[in-house]
């Protein structure tokens, strides 16, 4: 494919760059290919007819737009921004970013229109707060940590908790050096601590300091990733590249385009799908008797009414 050739060449077939979907991953690595694979899986059913072209890291061609375009990450996300604010042609093009949280979308596109949405990784509230509740059924107090200027977040919190049947021990965290006084006190009160993926809350390299002090406390961490399981949190809820390239395929089906102002362009939404992990030697130092990963799995998509 030439650079700036409105016309794509795959598997001997030629498209215009309007007649097709592109996929631009933000590198190489296992993640963005188990999300690429996903996708070339559930496109046939859901193309309706426009191609799927999957481009190469950093690989955006300088003519013609596609009819949309899907990034994977937050690298790529940045790349599909900066040419829609310099290229004209470019400025309503569809947009869907995948395999990032929430906080990490907004960090690259603070103000986007309607036709730029995100399938985040992030999982709903009530689905961490289920996976607890069926887990470790006697430990009703979870403690959490939130940003003490994020009143949304709180009353999301509450509210989930209270539909779930449990209490929640709230900490507020404001400059960097509030967030272990915050973490001491709600350990203190807390039967678990629920880690979410907040970089106002906490940046990377506090995460590891959380992880000790909630163990040195004897407290059960649950986290958002399986590389915080592997840490050193006793369960994990996240969704896996897999099930984040098959969100992004069951939003696209059936989406308009930009033509349509935007309007039938499907808008953000937290993650469909979801993996439990468990670290089993955690948990047996904690006295923890959790019911396997398929009980738990198979429990929560009853809860949710899933297939």
């Amino acid at each position: 494919m030439a650079v700036g050739s409105p016309l794509l060449v795959r598997a001997g077939q030629v498209w215009a760059a309007s007649e097709a979907v592109w996929v631009l991953p933000s590198d190489k690595s296992w993640a963005y290919s188990e999300a690429v694979a996903a996708l070339q899986s559930d496109w046939p059913q859901a193309g309706r007819g426009k191609a799927l072209v999957i481009l190469n890291a950093r690989e955006l061609p300088t003519g013609a737009p596609p009819a949309a375009v899907v990034t994977l990450g937050a690298t790529a996300l940045r790349l599909v921004m900066e040419r829609a604010n310099a290229q004209p042609d470019w400025a309503r093009v569809p947009v869907l970013g995948a395999l990032l949280p929430r906080d990490g979308f907004a960090a690259v596109w603070k103000r986007p229109p309607a036709w730029v949405s995100a399938a985040y990784l992030d999982q709903p509230i009530e689905r961490y707060l289920a996976l607890i509740r069926r887990a470790m059924p006697r430990l009703t107090k979870v403690g959490v940590l939130v940003h003490e200027d994020d009143a949304s977040q709180r009353q999301t919190l509450l509210k989930a908790a209270q539909a779930q049947g449990v209490r929640l021990v709230i900490g507020s965290v404001g400059a960097p050096d509030t967030l272990s006084g915050a973490l001491r006190t709600v350990l203190a009160e807390a039967d678990v601590l629920l880690m979410l993926p907040d970089g106002a809350v906490a940046d990377v390299s506090a995460l590891q300091h959380m992880l000790i002090t909630a163990y040195r406390q004897r407290v059960p961490v649950v986290s958002y990733s399986p590389a915080l399981v592997k840490a050193g949190a006793a369960l994990g809820l996240y969704a896996s590249p897999t099930q984040a390239g098959r969100q992004v395929v069951a939003m696209l089906k059936g989406a308009g385009s930009a033509s349509s102002g935007g309007s039938a362009w499907p808008a953000s939404r937290l993650a469909d799908g979801f993996t439990v992990a468990i670290n089993e030697q955690v948990c047996r130092s904690l006295g923890l008797d959790v019911p396997d990963v398929s009980v738990l799995t198979d429990a929560l998509r009853r809860e949710e009414g899933m297939r």
